[in-house]
C-alpha cells in the first residue's frame, strides 16, 4: 500500500519531463528555418500527443486580416462538415475568439448566444470540447490554435490543457516573429534594387511595356525561376507578360491554364501559396485551376499575388478595414514559380511582397490608362497644347480651326440636297365606291383585304324613294299593260272608224308600256336594284368593272379582281344614310404595280422642278421609309409628267393647312413589290420621302430653308 504514491508520483514526473521534452522540441524548431507548414504540423502533432487529444488546427491571419489555415489533424473527424449550418457557427466561433483574444473553451454542443438577426450564433457543433487559444505577436493577435479534446475528459482539467497550449501558442508567436524578421531580412536585400525597379515600373503606361518590366526585372530582384503577369483588359483576363519569353503564346495549354487559375484567384481574393504540398481547405475552384496548372508547369514554388491599387496605399487599406468593407476587386496578379526552391523560401516570398506593391500601383495605373477612349486622338491634342503654351490658347485655337473648317466645308463642299415630303403607299390600280343613288347601308358583304370579283356584290342598300319611283313605274307599267289589251279587244269590233282608233290607242299604249319598262330597266342597271326580285327599293353596292379601266392599266395588271382596301367600314357605315357623292369604300388591284401619293409641301416644290430642268432628265430619285417598318429604307421614281398642276390645302393638319402638290412615286424595288402583293404591308401605309434634287453647296442644301426665310421675311423687302 506504501508503494503506490511512489509509483503515481514517478508517472507524473516522467509525464512532465515529456510535456517539458515537446515544449523544447518545438521551441528548438521555432528558432529554426522550417518551413511553416512544418513547424505548426510539427508543432500540433506534439500538441495532441501531449493532451491526449484527437483533433487539432492552426489558424494564422493573412494580411488581409482573415484566417488561414495552416495546418490540421483529423479535422473531418470533428464533424464540422457535415453541414452548413456547423461550418458557419464553426466560423463564427473563431470570428469571436480572434476578437476576444482570450484563452477560452466550450462544451460540446453549446453555442455563445447573442447573435444579431439574420446571422448564426457562433458555437460548438461538435461532440467533443473545444478549446481556444490565441497566438499573439506584439500585442495583436496573430492567429489561434485550435483543439478539440473527447468529451469524457476531466473539466477540471481543462484549465491544465489551455495552460499548456498558452505555451505552445508563444513558441508559435516566436516562430512568427522570427519569420517576421526573415522576411524584413529578405526586403533589405533588395532595398536598394527596389529603387531602380520603382523608377522602371513608373515610367511608362503601356499595360505590355509595364507587363515585361515587372515580370523581367522583378524575377531578377525575386531571384526565382519564372515571373508572370496577368491583367483584366476590358473584361478579359490575359497574360500579359513571362520573364523571359519575348512573346506569349496565348494558345498554349501553359498559357490557358494560368490564365484559369489567375481568373480565380482573383475572384478568390486571397494570396495563394504552394510549397510542394497539396491544401484541401483550398476554395474547390481554385483547388481544381491549381492542379491543373501544376500539371502542365511542375512548379514546387508557386505563389499567386493579386494585386489592387489600393495595396500600395496602406493607410487606404486600414480605412476600408475599419469600415468593414471588402477589398477592392483585383484587376491584376502577379506569379512567382520556383521549379527547385530553396529549403527556406520565406525570403523570396518577403521579396515578392514588396514589389507586388509597388508592382499593384505600377499595373492598374497602366490599366487606367489604357481604358481611356480614343488615345490616339488625345496624345496629338497633348502635344498641341504644349506647342501653344497653355490650355487657354489652344481651345482659341481649336475653335478658330473648328469654325473656319465648317465655314469652307459650309461654303465649298458639295451635298446632296434633299426634299421632304410625306404620302402613302397605294396600288396603282384603284378605284374609289360611290353609292348609285341616295340610301341607307344595311349591309357589307366584304371585309378588309377580301378578293372580290369585277361588278361583285359589296353590300345591300335601301332607298324608300327609289322605292317609291319602282312602284310608280311598276303601276304605270301595268296601267298601261290594261289599256292595251282593252284597246286590242276593242280593235275587234265595232265600225271602221272605232276599230281604227282603237287600233291607234293600242299602239299608243304598246309604246307607253315599251317606255315604262325601258325606263324601269334603265333604273334598275343605274342603281342596281333588286326589282325582279320582290325586294322592290333595295339595291346592290358592287365593285367597279376592269372594262372601265384605261388600256395602259389593263396592261399593267395580271388579275381581274379586286382587294377591298379600307378598314373599319363595318362599323362606321353600316345602317348609315349615304350620299352619290360619298366615298364609302377604297379598292385595288395588289397584284399589280405600286406607287407612293405623295404630298410635296409647296415651298419644296420649286426645287423640286429646279432639279428636273438642272439635270435634264424626266426622273428624279426618291428616297423613302415606311413608319411600319422605318429601320429599311427603298428607292422609287418621281417622273416630272406625274406632278399635280395644282396646289391644294393639306387634309392632314386641319391647324396648319399648308399647300400641297400631290405627286405619284413609282416603286421599283421588286422586294418591296412582293411584300405589299404578299400583305407584308398595307395600303395606305405612311410614308416618308425625300426627292433628291441634285447636290449644292453644303451651307445651302442643309439650312436651304433658313436661307429662303431670311429672303422672304429681310432681303426681299430692301
Amino acid at each position: 500500500m506504501s508503494a503506490s504514491p511512489e509509483i503515481d508520483r514517478r508517472a507524473l514526473d516522467e509525464e512532465r519531463r515529456r510535456l517539458n521534452q515537446r515544449l523544447e522540441e518545438v521551441s528548438r524548431l521555432s528558432e529554426g528555418d522550417s518551413p511553416p507548414g512544418v513547424f505548426y504540423g510539427e508543432m500540433l502533432r506534439r500538441l495532441l500527443e501531449s493532451l491526449a487529444a484527437p483533433a487539432g488546427a492552426v489558424w494564422m491571419k493573412t494580411v488581409q486580416g482573415n484566417l488561414q489555415l495552416q495546418f490540421q489533424i483529423n479535422l473531418k473527424d470533428t464533424g464540422l462538415d457535415q453541414s452548413e449550418a456547423s461550418r458557419v457557427s464553426h466560423d463564427e466561433l473563431l470570428r469571436s475568439a480572434l476578437a476576444q483574444g482570450k484563452p477560452f473553451h466550450m462544451m460540446p454542443r453549446t453555442s455563445l448566444g447573442g447573435a444579431q438577426e439574420g446571422q448564426s450564433a457562433g458555437g460548438n457543433p461538435t461532440d467533443f470540447i473545444q478549446m481556444l487559444v490565441p497566438v499573439q505577436v506584439s500585442g495583436q493577435v496573430a492567429g489561434l490554435i485550435e483543439v478539440w479534446q473527447g468529451g469524457n475528459r476531466a473539466l477540471n482539467a481543462i484549465p491544465g490543457f489551455l495552460q499548456y497550449m498558452g505555451m505552445m501558442a508563444d513558441l508559435c508567436a516566436r516562430y512568427a516573429r522570427n519569420q517576421m524578421m526573415a522576411q524584413l531580412s529578405g526586403q533589405q536585400q533588395v532595398w536598394t534594387q527596389l529603387e531602380t525597379f520603382s523608377r522602371q515600373v513608373h515610367g511608362s503606361l503601356n499595360v505590355t511595356e509595364v507587363s515585361y518590366l515587372i515580370s523581367n526585372e522583378g524575377r531578377r530582384l525575386v531571384q526565382c525561376d519564372r515571373v508572370c503577369m496577368i491583367a483584366s483588359r476590358h473584361g478579359a483576363i490575359e497574360v500579359t507578360a513571362i520573364s523571359g519569353a519575348d512573346v506569349v503564346e496565348k494558345r498554349s495549354n501553359l498559357v490557358q491554364t494560368l490564365r484559369g487559375l489567375c481568373k480565380e484567384v482573383m475572384k478568390w481574393g486571397e494570396r495563394l501559396e504552394f510549397q510542394g504540398v497539396r491544401d484541401d481547405t483550398l476554395p474547390p475552384k481554385v483547388l481544381q485551376a491549381l492542379d491543373n496548372y501544376l500539371a502542365e508547369s511542375g512548379s514546387k514554388l508557386l505563389v499567386v499575388q493579386p494585386l489592387r491599387k489600393e495595396e500600395a496605399d496602406a493607410e487606404k487599406l486600414r480605412e476600408r478595414e475599419k469600415a468593414g468593407k471588402k477589398p477592392e476587386e483585383a484587376r491584376a496578379a502577379l506569379v512567382l514559380e520556383c521549379f527547385d526552391p530553396p529549403l527556406e523560401p520565406q525570403q523570396i516570398i518577403g521579396r515578392m511582397d514588396v514589389i507586388a506593391r509597388h508592382s499593384a500601383s505600377a499595373i492598374t495605373n497602366a490599366l487606367d490608362y489604357d481604358r481611356v477612349p480614343m488615345q490616339w486622338m488625345w496624345l496629338p491634342v497633348a502635344r498641341f497644347e504644349e506647342m501653344l503654351g497653355g490650355r487657354g490658347k489652344a481651345i482659341l485655337a481649336a475653335v478658330i480651326c473648328g469654325v473656319a473648317g465648317l465655314a469652307s466645308a459650309l461654303a465649298f463642299m458639295p451635298y446632296p440636297l434633299k426634299m421632304e415630303a410625306s404620302g402613302q403607299l397605294l396600288p396603282e390600280v384603284r378605284r374609289k365606291i360611290f353609292p348609285p343613288t341616295e340610301g341607307i347601308i344595311r349591309e357589307l358583304t366584304v371585309s378588309p383585304g377580301q378578293e372580290v370579283e369585277e361588278n361583285g356584290n359589296l353590300g345591300l342598300m335601301h332607298d324608300s324613294q327609289l322605292e317609291s319611283q319602282i312602284r310608280q313605274l311598276l303601276r304605270e307599267m301595268k296601267d298601261a299593260q290594261k289599256e292595251f289589251a282593252l284597246k286590242v279587244q276593242q280593235s275587234t269590233s265595232g265600225t271602221d272608224s272605232d276599230r281604227f282608233n282603237a287600233a291607234t290607242d293600242a299602239a299608243k299604249a304598246s309604246k307607253l308600256l315599251e317606255s315604262k319598262r325601258r325606263e324601269l330597266a334603265a333604273l334598275v342597271q343605274r342603281t342596281n336594284a333588286l326589282a325582279s326580285s320582290g325586294k322592290v327599293g333595295w339595291f346592290h353596292l358592287k365593285s367597279p368593272g376592269f372594262i372601265e379601266l384605261t388600256a395602259q392599266e389593263r396592261e399593267s395588271v395580271n388579275t381581274r379582281k379586286w382587294t377591298v382596301l379600307s378598314t373599319g367600314f363595318k362599323e362606321e357605315l353600316t345602317n348609315r344614310a349615304v350620299k352619290p357623292s360619298d366615298e364609302l369604300l377604297r379598292v385595288g388591284v395588289v397584284d399589280g404595280p405600286w406607287e407612293i401619293e405623295l404630298r410635296i409641301p409647296q415651298q419644296h416644290l420649286g426645287q423640286v422642278l429646279q432639279a428636273f430642268q438642272d439635270q435634264g432628265v424626266e426622273e428624279l430619285d426618291v428616297d423613302f421609309i415606311l413608319r411600319s417598318n422605318a429601320s429599311r429604307k427603298w428607292k422609287g421614281k418621281l417622273s416630272r409628267s406625274r406632278i399635280g398642276g395644282e396646289a391644294l390645302p393639306s387634309q392632314e393638319d386641319k391647324d396648319n393647312p399648308e399647300p400641297v402638290v400631290t405627286a405619284f412615286v413609282r416603286i421599283d424595288d421588286p422586294e418591296l413589290v412582293d411584300r405589299l402583293r404578299n400583305f407584308d404591308e398595307r395600303s395606305g401605309t405612311e410614308v416618308k420621302a425625300k426627292i433628291r434634287c441634285g447636290t449644292r453647296k453644303m451651307g445651302y442644301a442643309l439650312f436651304y430653308g433658313v436661307w429662303e426665310f431670311i429672303y422672304e421675311k429681310i432681303v426681299f423687302f430692301f
